[in-house]
């Protein structure tokens, strides 16, 4: 599953949300300890300097231990923690006992609302003492050592005990009311405070602050509290933390299952789309969304489908072409062959005495050779030129003299043949850029051609011209015409048309599409049977 690049994102999804939340939570967990920490001891400390200065007044002259033990007594009551009084050497003075997770505590105006008479000296006089501790077996110490207790009051009657309760966000006062039982009951099971608390619970933090006078330091307040306040906050914090792992986590997990849909969907497309191109189909074209880095992918494989795609249709068409060629130079070669086959056997037979037909036969054969010759030469050159692989000469050479260099092997054909060959300059100086043997043979071509196909009394015409930055050759004559079926194949390899049984092969104006192809220019013809045609080889003028 995880080779998946869908399943790879979603776990790093979940693998970056909880490294995140996990370190977050232990540095929040972290400052949050010292925060609590830092707080308690600063709350236990300014108890414990309270505590001492009120003690001070109660251990100078002399030590009065009553005075100490309630307010010990008192103090804890109203920090809900346990308070040692201590003199200089370190001995206990006084000693508030250890606070339980419910401290009760009777409320005095209750009993003194009922017994208007009962001696308040009893339970140590003055205004502090408004409430004395119960013990877990419910009964009151100090009603106990006023010879009184709670198990000598009249049944049903009503009395108000304080009840300290903790609760995570500190200590909780509760006024309960109760009455006493109707029928005496026996001595309730003391709890065990240890076993009670639990061994997990944690252990207390503890101050201790100077009891100083002018006489010097008099003796130590020192103050326990418990951490269960601190241990719930962190337990609180930890819980906190906890479902705001698991809400990141499952919020992760959703957006990783859509971002990799988002990404893993175009990309799968993709895929499918390069399976088939590489079975072949290069007419199938991928999707492509958006703009990003997978919808450059997605169009950069649309292009590399589509130059596929032309290739192989360009390589396709190389082949036609290759088979065509190979079948039309076959045809060529064939008759030229053929005919040297027959004189050779011929001169080997029944010519090898005859001188006159020996001659005539060599003569015949010398002629099929240069024909031989001129195919594969020519044959040669254009597969060089399709290919581009003739480096040109190129240099800039003036048009009129490329006229008349052009021109000039065929005036005497011409003169012979009655036809009038007129060459026209043009009216300026005019130059091309070139390589002058290979356009001297396109306008040599396409000369022999127009000498060809025009009559006696004929007229074939080489101008040149040159509008703005091109310079066209034309050859123009007054023979017998191309049909239009013909002329958009007259520039085929081996080509004849109607006129096919005039002399030569065919190659003629395919060499001169090469060379003017060669050059950057184009080559056209425009014809009337009839009438004659027009050839215009047009050529950049610094190309």
């Amino acid at each position: 599953m995880f080779q998946s690049i869908r399943w790879r994102l979603v776990a790093s999804f979940l693998f970056v949300t909880l490294l995140t939340v996990g370190l977050i939570g232990v540095l929040a967990l972290s400052l949050i300890r010292q925060q609590v920490a830092s707080q308690e001891a600063a709350y236990l400390q300014a108890n414990a300097d309270a505590v001492a200065r009120q003690a001070a007044s109660l251990m100078e002259p002399l030590v009065n231990l009553n005075d100490l033990q309630e307010l010990a007594r008192t103090s804890a009551f109203l920090s809900n923690s346990r308070i040692r009084i201590l003199d200089g050497r370190g001995n206990t003075l006084a000693d508030s006992g250890q606070p339980t997770p419910e401290e009760e505590y009777l409320w005095l105006p209750s009993l003194l609302e009922i017994f208007p008479d009962l001696d308040a000296s009893l339970f140590g006089g003055g205004p502090v003492r408004m409430a004395v501790p119960l013990d877990r077996s419910g009964r009151a110490e100090g009603l106990r050592r006023g010879g009184l207790s709670l198990d000598d009051l009249p049944p049903g009657t009503e009395y108000t005990v304080i009840r300290l309760v903790d609760s995570p966000w500190g200590t909780r006062v509760v006024f309960e009311q109760r009455q006493t039982p109707d029928t005496p009951q026996g001595a309730a099971t003391p709890v065990d405070d240890a076993a009670e608390q639990g061994a997990d619970q944690p252990a207390p933090r503890t101050v201790v602050q100077e009891i100083s006078s002018q006489r010097g330091v008099l003796g130590y307040v020192e103050l326990s509290g418990s951490a269960a306040f601190g241990a719930q906050t962190l337990t609180t914090a930890r819980r906190a933390f906890l479902l705001a792992g698991l809400g990141a986590t499952l919020l992760a997990l959703l957006a990783g299952l859509l971002v990799s849909r988002s990404l893993s969907r175009p990309l799968s497309s993709l895929a499918n789309a390069a399976g088939q191109m590489s079975a072949g189909d290069l007419s199938v074209r991928a999707p492509v969304q958006g703009s990003d880095e997978i919808g450059q992918l997605g169009r950069q494989l649309n292009q590399m489908a589509g130059r596929l795609e032309a290739s192989f249709a360009e390589l396709a068409a190389e082949r036609d072409a290759l088979r065509r060629f190979i079948a039309d130079a076959s045809h060529e070669l064939r008759t030229p062959i053929t005919a040297l086959r027959s004189f050779n056997e011929l001169l080997q037979g029944p010519a090898a005495g005859d001188a006159a037909a020996r001659s005539e036969f060599l003569l015949e054969s010398a002629g099929q050779i240069q024909r031989l010759e001129w195919i594969t030469g020519n044959l040669l050159n254009l597969s060089r030129l399709e290919g581009g692989l003739i480096d040109l000469d190129l240099r800039s050479h003036d048009v009129g003299e490329l006229l008349e260099a052009a021109a000039a092997p065929f005036r005497l054909a011409a003169q012979e043949k009655g036809v009038a060959l007129t060459v026209q300059p043009p009216a300026e100086a005019l130059t091309v850029r070139c390589d002058r043997p290979r356009l001297e043979m396109a306008l040599a071509n396409l000369l022999d051609n127009a000498l060809k196909f025009t009559p006696a009394g004929g007229q074939i015409t080489l101008t040149a011209q040159g509008p703005g930055d091109r310079v066209q050759f034309v050859v123009e004559d007054t023979g017998i015409g191309i049909l239009p079926a013909d002329q958009p194949h007259i520039f085929q390899r081996f080509y004849r048309g109607a006129n096919g049984e005039a002399a030569g092969s065919g190659l003629g104006l395919a060499i001169v599409q090469g060379i003017v192809q060669a050059h950057g220019g184009s080559v056209s013809v425009a014809s009337t049977p009839g009438q004659g045609s027009r050839f215009v080889v047009d050529l950049q003028s610094n190309s």
